[in-house]
């Protein structure tokens, strides 16, 4: 869950939104929209503590974690691109490394009936349900599914990250996000690089994906196709619609319409009333 509490952000030429109140659930599928420059990437930065707001609070749960897509990636590294995603996760890597050690241990113990050695296999049958868990036995499948549905193919797992060009380092990040499962998914113009198979791969993905899901994007069938929720950023304000882009866009005509003729109604009641104060 994250919560909005009179979030407010500034900037020298003036707030971005003020006084924001609002709460995502989890499962809720986000479509974020709003003019260029009206802060959408700003609020994407706010709910994953690159930066803070200049007043209120954006309240998310300790335990939660965040993935975070950015427009620019700017990483590099020496590894594989299945090494890259393979070492990804720090606490997997810490479980499967203290599992390795263990069994190693186990290999040349015979004190099979002290304290240390049962207290030892206790900590093993530990470790091993929380690496199932983290879906540890299925780790290297995942990273192979993840990489082919975005584009990647066999050939490419041993190839150097530092090779790739940003479009495909930008899928490679996409990637470690996706495996890694965070709890939310910040997701900025996710379809810039990806072909069209790679487009329906993530969207399959990202329909069953159980978490916090907020994306901006110019592509309206992508958004139309995983959000069912819009918040628009204008004037000052964060506007909550629960329906996806198009159908947002469609009652966002239907109340502005609504506003100008309550506005040209509130108008000709005001010359009205002035004709009436200069004849009396």
């Amino acid at each position: 869950m994250i919560q909005f509490n009179q979030l407010s952000y500034f900037l020298p030429q003036g707030f971005l939104f003020e006084n924001v109140k609002t709460q995502i659930n989890k499962g809720d599928k986000i479509g974020l929209v709003g003019k260029n420059g009206a802060g959408k990437s700003t609020l994407l930065k706010l709910i994953s503590k690159e930066i803070a707001p200049t007043d209120g609070e954006i309240i998310i749960p300790k335990e939660s974690t965040i993935g975070y897509l950015k427009q620019e990636i700017t990483f590099n590294t020496n590894d594989t691109i299945f090494n890259y995603l393979n070492d990804s996760n720090p606490k997997f890597n810490k479980i499967n490394y203290r599992l390795n050690e263990i069994n190693e241990e186990l290999t040349t113990r015979e004190d099979y009936e002290t304290e240390a050695y049962l207290n030892l296999l206790d900590e093993l049958n530990d470790l091993n349900q929380e690496f199932d868990l983290l879906d540890g036995y299925k780790w290297k499948e995942k990273i192979e599914t993840t990489l082919k549905g975005l584009g990647f193919n066999d050939d490419d797992f041993l190839k150097k990250v530092q090779k790739l060009s940003g479009g495909w380092k930008m899928r490679l990040e996409l990637a470690k996000i996706l495996i890694n499962n965070p709890d939310i998914l910040l997701l900025d113009e996710p379809t810039n690089h990806l072909d069209i198979v790679s487009i329906s791969w993530l969207e399959k993905f990202l329909i069953k994906f159980e978490g916090i899901v907020i994306i901006i994007s110019h592509d309206r069938l992508f958004l139309d196709a995983i959000t069912k929720r819009t918040l628009e950023i204008s004037l000052r304000k964060i506007f909550d619609f629960p329906f996806p882009y198009t159908l947002y866009t469609k009652k966002r005509a239907e109340e502005n319409l609504i506003k100008e003729n309550e506005k040209k109604q509130q108008e000709k009641e005001i010359k009205q009333t002035e004709r009436l104060i200069s004849k009396f």
